[in-house]
Order: C-alpha cells, then sequence, then structure tokens
C-alpha cells in the first residue's frame, strides 16, 4: 500500500510544459529578407516553470524579393519627379494620381519563400501523422518517389516563376507546380494600409510639386501656392487649428528638411544634399544623433510628445504621442503624413482641402 501511494505522488509531479522561443527579422526593402527562426519544445518535466528538453521542433522560415530588384533599382530613373524611386523607401509608399503602385509592384513583390522544419523524438501519434502527409505529398510529386523522409525534417522552397502564372514548391527535393501566383506585396501590404483603406487613417504627401490632400485631391504646388502658407524659409504643410493645437508640419524651402511642431516642442531635420546625415535639432536646445537610437523628448519621462528615429530605408520617422500622427520624412524630400481621421477636421494648411 505504501509503495502504491508513492507511485502516485510520482506522477503527480510530472507536469506538462510547452516552451516557445523565437528570433525575428523583418525585411528591409534592398537590404534583407524577412526571417523568423525559432524552435517549439514539449512534454513533461518534474520541475516547474522549466522547459523539457524533447520532443523539439525547430524551424527557420524566410521570404525574399528577386534577386534581380536592387539591380533594376540602382538603375531605374522614372525620369517623373513627381514619382521617383525613392519613393519605395517609406513604408507605406505614398501612391497617388498617376504614380501607382503597379508601376513598381515587380520591384515590392515577394518571389521566394523557404521553411525548415527539423524535429527530434516527436511522439508517436505526431510521427504517424508525419508519415502520412509523406505518403500524400510522395503520391502527387511527379516521377516514382517512394519517400521523402518528411519525418525527419521538412525543407521547403517555393519561387513565382518568371512570366509564368504557376508556383514552382519544392518539399525536400519533390517538385510540385501549383497553378496559382504566391503574392505579397512588401510595401502595401502592411498594417498602415489596412488602417487607410478602413478609413481609420488619413494621409497627406507631398512628392516634389505634387500635393496629396488629406481627401485624396492633388494639388500642384506652385511658388505662389507655397507663399500663401509661407513662414520665413518654410511653408505650412499641415497644422492643429484647435484651441489645444497638437501638431503642425513646416517644409523647408526646396523639401531640404522638416520642421515639426508637437505641443510645445519641436524638432528641425535638414539633411540638406547629405543623405546620410542622422542628426535632429531639438527646441534649438541639443543636437541629437540619431544613428541607432530611438529618442523620445521629453527623454526621461513615462508620457512623452514625441519619438524621432531614422528608420532601416534611411526615413526620419516622427511619431506624435499627442495625437497619434506620423510623420515621414525620405530621400528625394518626400514627406508623408498620416493621421488618424478622428482628428482631420481639426487641421488647416494645404493638406486640408482648399476652396
Amino acid at each position: 500500500m505504501s509503495s502504491h501511494r508513492e507511485s502516485n505522488k510520482s506522477i503527480l509531479l510530472l507536469v506538462l510544459q510547452m516552451c516557445f522561443s523565437a528570433d525575428y527579422r523583418p525585411l528591409v526593402f534592398l537590404q534583407r529578407p524577412f526571417e523568423l527562426t525559432g524552435e517549439v519544445v514539449f512534454g513533461e518535466t518534474r520541475v516547474p516553470k522549466q522547459c523539457p528538453k524533447e520532443p523539439r521542433i525547430g524551424f527557420n522560415v524566410s521570404y525574399h524579393l528577386p534577386e534581380y530588384v536592387e539591380r533594376i533599382y540602382r538603375a531605374l530613373d522614372t525620369k517623373d519627379r513627381s514619382c521617383p524611386k525613392e519613393i519605395l523607401r517609406l513604408t507605406p509608399p505614398p501612391f497617388s494620381g498617376e504614380c501607382r503602385a503597379h508601376r513598381f509592384s515587380p520591384l515590392t513583390t515577394v518571389t521566394g519563400l523557404d521553411a525548415h522544419l527539423k524535429f527530434s523524438k516527436l511522439p508517436s501519434w505526431i510521427d504517424m501523422l508525419l508519415h502520412r502527409l509523406d505518403h500524400a505529398v510522395s503520391a502527387v510529386v511527379p516521377g516514382r518517389v517512394h519517400t521523402l523522409n518528411m519525418t525527419d525534417h521538412i525543407d521547403v522552397q517555393a519561387r513565382v516563376l518568371q512570366w509564368s502564372n504557376d508556383t514552382e514548391i519544392q518539399i525536400n527535393g519533390g517538385t510540385i507546380w501549383f497553378p496559382s501566383r504566391f503574392y505579397h506585396n512588401v510595401k502595401m501590404q502592411h498594417s498602415y494600409t489596412s488602417r487607410i483603406e478602413y478609413g481609420f487613417l488619413s494621409v497627406c504627401s507631398l512628392i516634389h510639386d505634387k500635393l496629396t490632400t488629406f481627401n485624396d485631391r492633388i494639388l500642384h504646388l506652385t511658388n505662389a501656392v507655397r507663399d500663401e502658407y509661407r513662414v520665413h524659409d518654410s511653408f505650412l504643410l499641415t497644422a492643429d487649428c484647435s484651441l489645444t493645437p497638437k501638431l503642425a508640419v513646416f517644409v523647408l524651402d526646396d523639401q531640404k528638411g522638416v520642421q515639426i511642431y508637437t505641443g510645445g516642442n519641436y524638432l528641425i531635420y535638414e539633411p540638406g544634399g547629405n543623405s546620410s546625415a542622422m542628426t535632429v535639432n531639438i527646441n534649438d536646445e541639443q543636437l541629437i544623433e540619431l544613428r541607432n537610437i530611438v529618442y523620445q523628448y521629453p527623454p526621461d519621462d513615462e508620457f512623452y510628445d514625441f519619438r524621432v528615429y531614422i528608420d532601416r530605408e534611411g526615413v526620419l520617422v516622427v511619431e506624435n504621442q499627442l495625437n497619434g500622427a506620423v510623420v515621414q520624412y525620405g530621400p528625394a524630400g518626400i514627406v508623408n503624413l498620416l493621421l488618424p481621421t478622428v482628428h482631420k477636421g481639426q487641421m488647416c494648411g494645404l493638406c486640408s482641402d482648399r476652396e
């Protein structure tokens, strides 16, 4: 009787645990692919809150743009200053009017996906499912394939074939052609994009002399129009004209920089001809080098007015915490403003429709 109680006690000490770890690296246009690596470990352990060692599933997933993208981008000259290739540096790019997304979609559409799964000491029921999956896939692979060894690992490569509507899928060396194109546009399928499409975000953008207002009207920005909104060596793109203003965006002459107000504070970013400049002027009191950092103001407060940083594609990003607006200033002097639509009625300036 005593040994029976001891046996029950030892069973109760076994705890079923599952642990998941992963490392995520987002795709950066012209620099690196999307990558997700990690592992899942599950099983019984005698120590609570301690991960078991096996069974284990390791995974590595990545997708990338075509190999020719960088070469074509470097050589590309659209000869249209209102639709330059630099528009692709912003996310999402401020396409509008005659500058449509389809002009650049071959450069921003994913054509390759790779996935690798490695299994170690899986339970018998999962092993049985993998055996059945192996038989099913082997049956549709052209040629006589007895097994693809999917109980040990699964390697998948998917490629969209150029000048074809087919997708080539390789699974552990076996090839299947799927009569449909795998489609994912890394620039247009973004969380910002869906919020814009559903009307939660309004966008105002300035590309050379073409201004797109919050209401999607396109305005040719002549010197006479600029002069109506001129303040010294800049002109007003947009401002919060409510009783408690939270934002104002001024564009410096020749679009060589921006001056952004958030509440009672402001920053000036003026890279000029130096595209590698990463310094912002905060309130004319300090210069902040933004290389590899995210700066918030006030720097030590839990509740701050704004955050500013240079993203991986060389675009200045200012996140206004007072009204949720995001201001982007990119190469070629492109300015893009994302504003929660609920604040649109409070705004004045060029981004608001002119009578």
